[in-house]
């Protein structure tokens, strides 16, 4: 068992407030998961996350504890989870950066074979993935060939959604990259 199992325990159970305590445990900062460690272990007398969840389950005055410790602590736990946040965002805030930059890069290139590549493979994508439904749609209107013959059950059924979305994928990302953040706003659906 993992302190995690104890802070989704301790979320679901313990009651108003002390669930911080839990989303220290479950979080991803080992500074946060370290304090949420040392109150549960300080509850429970237990630095194992097996006894500890035990003690917490048929021990009502460990849990009490725990509150108590929670509201000495408040500030401290508000504190990091506000910095648990707050990387989360700064990561995903540099992820997209660096997306446009490479992206920015490659339309800027001196090179046309590189500023030519990404297009060339959305176009290509998008081709692809047209003639595959094209041809497959044909085929099943079109039954001329042997029942018995693996051609006809293939052509028959007509285009598949997996295999026609993985063939445009290219071109649906492509698009994506440049479209999605214009079509995000304040009462956009997309989130």
């Amino acid at each position: 068992m993992k302190w995690s199992d104890v802070g989704d325990w301790v979320k679901e159970n313990a009651g108003a407030g002390v669930g911080l305590v839990g989303s220290l445990l479950t979080g991803n900062i080992p500074g946060a998961i370290a304090a949420g460690v040392s109150m549960v272990s300080s509850a429970t007398g237990s630095d194992d996350p097996d006894k500890a969840l035990s003690i917490l389950q048929s021990n009502p005055e460990a849990t009490l504890k725990l509150k108590e410790l929670y509201f000495k602590n408040e500030d401290s736990i508000r504190s990091h989870l506000e910095q648990m946040t707050k990387l989360d965002l700064e990561d995903k805030q540099k992820e997209h950066e660096q997306t446009q930059l490479t992206i920015r890069n490659a339309d800027n290139a001196t090179d046309e074979y590189v500023r030519r590549t990404r297009p060339k493979m959305a176009k290509q994508s998008f081709w692809l993935g047209s003639l595959y439904c094209c041809i497959m749609e044909l085929g099943n209107s079109i039954s001329f060939f042997d029942s018995n013959n693996i051609e006809h059950q293939l052509l028959s059924s007509g285009a598949n959604w997996e295999i026609a979305t993985l063939l445009f994928s290219g071109a649906f990302a492509y698009m994506g990259l440049r479209t999605m953040d214009k079509i995000k706003g304040k009462n956009s659906i997309i989130k």
